[in-house]
């Protein structure tokens, strides 16, 4: 009887190790899904940044190369 008694105190002990772990693991998967949201909209956002900045370099560019083709005819011009 006691040999019955303390098998099942120690599965219950263990049962019990069991629940905690898996309650650390639901919390910690819980916690990586926050994080994932965020490196979500992180991402999102670098990469609406990443669209606005090509477009801003574009045209910087198209502006940049304009006035230097107008420079260039002016110099050619005076030669």
């Amino acid at each position: 009887m006691i040999q019955i008694f303390e098998k099942y105190k120690y599965e219950a002990a263990a049962l019990k190790a069991a629940s905690e772990e898996d309650a650390k693991i639901c919390r910690n998967m819980e916690e990586l899904d926050v994080l994932y949201n965020c490196f979500k909209v992180l991402l999102s956002e670098l990469q609406r940044c990443t669209r606005e900045y090509e477009m801003k370099k574009k045209s910087t560019r198209s502006i940049i190369h304009k006035n230097l083709r107008k420079i260039k005819a002016e110099v050619e011009k005076k030669s």
